[in-house]
């Protein structure tokens, strides 16, 4: 049980690619290296992580409404995570993504299905726990910056026909990030609670197009004081991505406000490795026009930390 706690501590301290495009992009991150502080000095944690998002709804607005095309789609990804801490207090998280995803339209009586999977666009993020978790106060507090990198294929064509950009595996852009957290520990009952935010700031790819500035905050919580095989955790996730542009023209059907519910729990199969496991449920979302969004989803994690030195 203290090795669950442990995993749920830095969780908490907490499925899709870093980023979306449009309707097939996924939804959002599941990723334990961005819901952390930095690691203790000489530790190392590696991390398989996976989800799955379905989409078969479309809203005009917060109005759900036939779709003109009969869209629907699907995105699988895996996070194949590393994170090293080489000094008292900083870590460093790279993320290599995998994608697979896959869209159906139909036009004109037509049915068409465009599909692609691949490396994505890999990111890393240098981390510095400007609280670290101590005896002497119930806070933690963590700072951190990096880039996402155009490492993924984004001129993939079936036949002749080049895929749709929310179908490409990668982007073209290198991004910024910015990421903040603040965690708090309750003595009773025994909990914790965890705001983390990352906010990603894309470039511009080779067709001029720049997607909208994406927000993603993340609200966890936890109990370890019920006596139970598996630690249950409750996550929500507030999405905020404005609109895409290309040069100062905004692109009409691009942008959105989320809320989700995640509850996942996590448990330890076999020591040092420790689950987590949960779904994807909408609350609310708002479009910018008509939009085809997610309509559910499912993850899991895998991770293990070890001592280096």
């Amino acid at each position: 049980m203290r090795l669950v706690l442990l995993a749920v501590l830095s969780t908490l301290a907490a499925c899709g690619a870093l980023y979306s495009q449009s309707c097939c992009g996924g939804t959002g991150t599941f990723l334990g290296g961005t819901e952390r502080g930095a690691l203790p000095a000489g530790t190392m944690t590696a991390a398989a992580v996976y989800a799955y998002t379905a989409m078969d709804r479309t809203l005009n607005g917060s109005q759900a409404v036939a779709d003109p095309y009969q869209r629907r789609a699907w995105a699988h990804s895996l996070n194949l995570e590393l994170e090293l801490s080489p000094l008292r207090q900083w870590s460093v998280l790279v993320v290599l993504p995998l994608t697979d995803k896959a869209r159906w339209v139909s036009a004109s009586g037509t049915a068409y299905r465009y599909h692609a999977a691949g490396l994505s666009d890999a990111f890393g993020i240098v981390k510095y726990t400007v609280v670290p978790p101590s005896p002497l106060t119930s806070w933690t507090v963590a700072l951190g910056i990096g880039a996402k990198a155009p490492t993924g294929d984004y001129r993939r064509s079936d036949g002749s026909v080049e895929l749709p950009l929310d179908v490409q595996p990668g982007t073209s852009t290198w991004d910024a990030l910015a990421w903040g957290l603040c965690a708090y520990r309750f003595d009773e009952p025994e909990a914790n609670a965890a705001l983390s935010i990352l906010v990603r700031q894309p470039g511009t790819n080779v067709n001029g197009r720049t997607m909208g500035t994406d927000v993603q905050a993340l609200l966890a919580l936890s109990t370890t004081a019920l006596d139970l095989p598996v630690v249950p955790l409750m996550l929500t996730r507030w999405r905020w991505t404005a609109p895409d542009r290309i040069g100062e023209t905004l692109v009409s059907a691009t942008g959105t406000f989320r809320v989700e519910l995640l509850p996942a729990v996590a448990l330890t199969l076999w020591e040092p490795f420790i689950v987590r496991i949960g779904a994807q449920l909408p609350l609310y979302e708002h479009t910018n026009g008509i939009q085809l969004v997610p309509s559910w989803g499912v993850f899991g994690e895998l991770r293990t930390t070890i001592s280096l030195w």
